[in-house]
């Protein structure tokens, strides 16, 4: 479950502060000392403290357990378990001694070690809400999904405006189906606790995820009325703007703007002089989270098989606890390799400026994983942004963002951002399946009678006007069937399926599918005659699978780069009779096109082998055109500083 534990440890430890006191006022003031270090992030000098008295008062359980606290927040896990011990070797019935034992197993996915301690705790007081919260993580962790439902409910029955219980419940209530109830709840721990960023927060990603964008940036703004230090919440709310329908580049661009300098204007430093110590070869860094089975890797493969070892040195930065197959393939693919994932972002600029970075590629932007707080930074003298977020990322101290004049027209673009657009000169997509592609079938209408119409997008983008926009295409031809794949909550089918009455078609003629099995996924393309791209966010995987598979693509084209994705992987196809001009065109274009059935068929047949031989598959060549751009940016900066000295 997505962000779990994450909700978790945002909190701080359980430590015991002066309750009972001490004979020696000497000791409580070193305890109390420990502690101010403790909340300025000093742990070091916490310890210090901390030893102090456990020197001066060996028995005491309250210097043991604020001694394993700074130990854990040292990394020195097998200290703090020994401190966390010894409290309860001093007093078998000291529940904080459990309690703060099955936070550092649960700090080490240690869940079987972390339940025993939390039940401990729990026989001593069995009605701290605290406890039966991270007996519901350690649940979790061994799959014992019901019974950390169970625990969660206690925690909001001991605490009913504990926030990050109400979140992590909200997730699991999702994955079971029962959004409607996840909502109703996260609404009534924001009654309880009127402005908690954690319960608006999880309400405002279950709107996103039900395509109602204007409410999730709505709560995400409340959010960050509570929590404006949050950056977290700040990308996410970043996010969700760019689903809005309406929303100008001049709206997008201020609000980048101001939520980054706000909050990432302390962190910065000059850029290094742009020189490079190792001649002719640049070292690129690219940041990223996906680095496994995700949307990002079926563009990031083909250009880490095809970089040119002697122009460039690949270093990949993955900020993501999971790996799989692909994981493994990129690591046996790049020059260097590091895992920062729960790294500082202090610590991720110092490790990229010890491997001699000379150009940092991000490739998340403001989705989740990213580490803008290192580019911010600036370790490396050149730094781009590409790929996974088209939008800029309001970060000045990013120099460049990779694109293509489709998304990003020349004389236009370069107001929509911070960075400076680099285009690439044909796409800036670079496509490679990441899975055997079965051989297309024949056009379904042949067969059927019927036209099919299907969008295989995240539900996120189906908002009303998405929806309204293929109810008239349904409504303009009789007889035809939408199929909707990766629908995978009740309540967004049925709003869906609302929507669909409210604009006069029968239910009957849609298929709404929820996820499919990874290995049938591209067999589903073989029942739809036209895929139906989303918008204002459009498709690009999901775009490059239809047209692999031979199914032609009708996109709508808008006035933001992450609204004109579609319109650039058609135009590099030669596919611009494809693209509506705008939502209110769409239906009669569409009609328009099915009036041609032998053209489609033709095109269905002939797409493939269009796509491979497009730039759009052409690795190499796209590895060299991105070389390029890496290289004259290069002498460009380096041009630049060597005239400003």
């Amino acid at each position: 479950m997505r962000g779990f534990f994450r909700q978790f440890f945002s909190g701080t430890p359980q430590s015991e502060h002066a309750i009972t006191p001490m004979s020696n006022e000497e000791i409580d003031e070193l305890i109390l000392r420990g502690q101010q270090l403790e909340d300025r992030g000093d742990f070091q000098g916490a310890l210090h403290a901390y030893e102090e008295v456990v020197a001066s008062a060996p028995t005491s359980t309250r210097a043991h357990l604020n001694r394993g606290n700074a130990l854990k927040s040292l990394g020195m896990h097998a200290s703090s378990e020994l401190a966390f011990r010894a409290c309860i070797e001093i007093d078998p019935e000291y529940a904080p001694g459990y309690m703060n034992l099955g936070n550092l197993f649960i700090a080490q996915e240690a869940f079987g070690d972390a339940i025993v301690s939390y039940r401990k705790a729990l026989e001593l007081r069995e009605d701290w809400a605290e406890a039966h919260f991270g007996l519901a993580l350690g649940l979790v962790g061994v799959g014992e999904t019901n019974a950390a439902k169970s625990a969660l409910e206690t925690v909001l029955e001991l605490a009913p405006g504990h926030a990050r219980a109400a979140s992590n419940l909200a997730e699991i209530l999702v994955d079971e189906g029962e959004v409607d109830a996840a909502m109703k709840m996260l609404q009534a721990v924001i009654d309880c606790a009127p402005g908690n960023p954690e319960a608006l927060s999880a309400l405002a990603r279950i709107e996103l995820s039900m395509a109602d964008a204007v409410a999730a940036v709505a709560h995400y703004r409340d959010a960050l009325l509570s929590d404006p230090k949050s950056r977290e919440t700040a990308s996410a709310y970043l996010f969700a703007c760019q689903f809005q329908i309406g929303a100008t580049n001049e709206e997008i661009l201020a609000e980048h703007i101001r939520l980054v300098s706000g909050l990432l204007g302390s962190e910065r430093r000059k850029n290094a002089r742009p020189e490079s110590s190792h001649g002719e070869i640049l070292r690129v860094g690219y940041v990223s989270a996906d680095f496994r089975r995700h949307s990002v890797s079926c563009f990031f493969e083909p250009l880490l098989r095809h970089h040119d070892r002697s122009r460039v040195s690949v270093h990949c930065y993955y900020n993501h606890k999971s790996a799989d197959e692909i994981t493994e393939r990129f690591k046996s693919l790049a020059d260097g390799w590091r895992d920062i994932s729960g790294s500082s972002d202090e610590k991720v600029a110092s490790t990229i400026i010890e491997d001699e970075i000379d150009i940092l590629v991000d490739l998340s932007g403001h989705t989740e994983g990213n580490r803008l707080g290192v580019f911010a930074m600036a370790p490396a003298a050149l730094q781009f942004t590409w790929l996974g977020y088209l939008s800029t990322t309001g970060l000045p101290e990013i120099n460049y963002r990779l694109c293509d004049g489709f998304t990003d027209p020349l004389g236009v673009a370069e107001l929509w951002q911070v960075e400076k657009p680099a285009r690439l000169p044909h796409s800036q997509w670079c496509y490679q399946p990441q899975l055997t592609v079965p051989e297309p079938s024949s056009l379904p209408m042949l067969r059927n009678g019927h036209w099919t119409f299907g969008s295989f997008n995240q539900s996120t983008k189906l908002n009303q006007t998405v929806l309204r926009g293929w109810a008239a295409i349904l409504s303009a031809i009789p007889d035809s069937r939408l199929l909707i794949v990766g629908v995978a909550n009740p309540l967004m089918e049925a709003r869906i399926r609302q929507l669909m009455r409210e604009e006069g078609i029968e239910t009957s003629r849609l298929d709404l599918i929820g996820r499919v099995p990874i290995d049938e996924y591209f067999s589903m393309y073989s029942n739809v005659d036209i895929a139906l791209d989303t918008f204002p966010y459009n498709g690009a995987t999901t775009t490059c699978d239809a047209l692999i598979m031979g199914v032609p693509v009708v996109t709508v084209a808008g006035e933001r780069p992450i609204a004109r994705g579609g319109l650039s992987i058609l135009s590099t196809l030669g596919l611009n009779r494809w693209i509506a001009a705008s939502p209110e065109v769409l239906p009669a274009l569409v009609v328009e096109l099915v009036r041609d059935t032998d053209e489609i068929v033709n095109l269905r047949a002939e797409l493939p082998a269009r796509m491979r031989a497009s730039p759009l598959m052409d690795d190499a060549q796209f590895a060299r055109d991105l070389e390029r751009i890496y290289k004259t940016t290069w002498e460009k900066q380096r041009a630049e500083s060597n005239n400003d000295v």
